[in-house]
């Protein structure tokens, strides 16, 4: 029998909780102060999307401006401190007794104390970048202590404090608004949905867009009935929120989808840690992402999504058993319980699509086990965490003059990747013994190149790569090249002085870089292709030798010296 449609229906689903699907956290809200002393207003909040993982803390808003004072939102420690030029830039941890850590990242200095003992440690790792940790009665810290000074360090698109709360124990990020509460009446909104049919792989087939028609509150899709092929069907929907009063689109905190109001899956962004956050391009539509689109979010995870974000019954499909008209919600929840949802009938046809018999074809690569490829002269080998769903896998060739082997094309990047891959390649073409310590393997993808340094075993040359493309193997004899400034040779120099090197390769890959004063280490900031190092006590008064060395990514090496007189 259909189920009618009702415009109160729309109302009160869109006003009304819907249960509490997930367990529910009891995190301390009392507990944190704000750490800046501006009012809160966030530039990007817990759990948007971006290029291979989730954005796992709230960025606060520093008014456009670098050097606001960072305070401790609590009694604690300072335990970490991470120097990070991708990434993070300067960042620092704090831990808690209630077990919990706060983490702010692009900041610019920090105490001197702290910046003091950050510097001890770099050399006596002799590393400039990476984590310094310190003792829990090293750096304690009383709430409202200053412990820094907000920057645009890193990978930072302007000034902003990128603020994450994690449990101490497992290094997990939280929802950082679930200990922040702001004032916020504004639901979601939901603005387009894809239709999937679970018999086939969602990377084997394009989904069905189906129109949504907004309207007073309701929220249904065109005609209010969704006719499919398939007894085994999924969503995904884009969805964007607001905070009340501030315009920017912000992530969702959770969605679900209900078959005739019982629960069927969905998920909840909370709990995330770096060594899952690259899931997320299991948790979107990766192909129409990677073609230009918009974010698509699962609302049923892939077969191979390891996120521990989900909800689902069983498989997590709406499973249509009979040809009966049932009710579909698709639910859509911020941080503070503002709820939007999406309501529609659905009835699947007599006729049904028959499902994709993928195990008779031994080139389909499969999620959850080690896949295999292999020709005469290359060979791709995953693991089983490589893969998200299956895939027919496609390859061809190309014959290069200037590359030692033929260049294989495997598969598109147009599939995600996961786990590393081992590629193995077989030259083509006579390398001198001499010269096979210097290959390379090179990927392109996407009008993009890695070099990797290939090792020779049994033959093959092999190197792990996170993304499928076109590779080859090239000899590469070139070594880098150095140039300084701030200092020459038999010149002076005097305290403060900043000495720049640049390190440039025919192949733009330096694998590393090493300076030494008199035949110790000397701290230069920088991965490359710029270091830097401003004169200080490291470099005392008198007659100094410093020792330059690069090597690129196929073992070139590169010395040169520089004497010169510290005034």
């Amino acid at each position: 029998m259909l189920k009618p449609i009702l415009t109160s229906y729309f109302i009160l689903l869109t006003l009304f909780s819907h249960g509490q699907l997930f367990p529910k956290q009891n995190y301390p809200t009392n507990y944190f102060r704000y750490p800046l002393d501006i009012p809160l207003k966030l530039n990007a909040n817990f759990g948007e999307m971006r290029p291979n993982h989730f954005h796992m803390g709230l960025d606060l808003f520093t008014l456009r401006r670098e050097n606001l004072p960072v305070y401790a939102p609590a009694d604690g420690w300072i335990s970490k401190i991470k120097i990070d030029p991708n990434g993070f830039g300067n960042a620092i941890y704090v831990s808690h007794p209630n077990g919990f850590t706060t983490l702010y990242a692009h900041m610019n200095t920090f105490p001197p104390a702290t910046a003091d003992a950050i510097k001890e440690a770099q050399y006596a790792k002799q590393k400039w970048n990476g984590d310094v940790e310190f003792e829990k009665n090293q750096f304690p810290v009383k709430k409202g202590q200053l412990i820094g000074y907000s920057g645009n360090t890193g990978a930072s698109a302007g000034p902003h404090v990128h603020y994450e709360i994690r449990r101490t124990n497992d290094e997990a990020c939280l929802n950082a608004l679930l200990f922040h509460r702001v004032y916020d009446v504004t639901p979601p909104d939901i603005t387009r949905l894809a239709v999937y049919d679970r018999n086939r792989s969602t990377y084997e087939q394009s989904p069905r867009m189906v129109p949504l028609v907004h309207s007073k509150g309701m929220h249904t899709i065109a005609g209010g009935l969704l006719t499919v092929s398939s007894d085994a069907i999924s969503f995904a929907i884009v969805a964007t929120d607001r905070i009340t009063g501030v315009p920017n689109n912000n992530g969702i905190f959770e969605a679900a989808v209900y078959l005739d109001e019982e629960p069927i899956s969905g998920f909840q962004v909370d709990g995330v840690d770096y060594l899952q956050t690259r899931y997320l391009n299991a948790h979107i539509d990766y192909r129409i992402k990677t073609g230009g689109g918009s974010y698509f979010q699962h609302l049923s995870p892939l077969p191979g999504d390891r996120l521990p974000i989900y909800f689902k019954k069983e498989d997590g499909f709406i499973r249509l058993n009979d040809t009966l008209t049932h009710a579909v919600k698709i639910v859509v929840k911020d941080a503070n319980d503002n709820a939007t949802t999406l309501a529609f009938n659905i009835k699947r046809n007599a006729a049904i699509t028959p499902a994709a018999n993928m195990q008779k074809d031994s080139r389909y690569m499969m999620p959850n086990q080690i896949n295999v490829f292999e020709t005469a002269d290359v060979q791709m080998v995953s693991t089983e965490k490589s893969f998200y769903d299956a895939f027919r896998f496609n390859y061809n060739y190309k014959v290069s003059a200037l590359a030692v082997s033929n260049i294989h094309v495997m598969h598109t990047p147009m599939i995600p990747v996961h786990d590393s891959m081992m590629f193995r390649i077989k030259p083509n073409k006579p390398i001198s013994e001499a010269a096979r310590n210097r290959v390379i393997m090179i990927k392109t993808a996407r009008g993009k190149t890695v070099i990797e340094r290939a090792t020779l075993v049994k033959g093959w040359y092999e190197a792990r790569f996170r993304e499928f493309g076109e590779f080859w193997l090239e000899v590469d004899e070139v070594p880098p090249t150095i140039a300084v400034a701030g200092v020459v040779d038999e010149g002076t120099v005097v305290n403060n002085t900043l000495i720049t090197v640049t390190v440039a390769d025919n192949k733009k890959e330096i694998r590393s870089f090493r300076a030494e004063l008199d035949g110790e280490w000397l701290l230069f900031s920088g991965l490359g292709p710029v270091f830097r190092y401003r004169v200080d006590e490291y470099c005392p008064e008198g007659e100094h030798e410093l020792k330059l060395i690069a090597e690129d990514e196929a073992g070139n090496i590169t010395e040169r010296i520089i004497r010169f007189t510290r005034k």
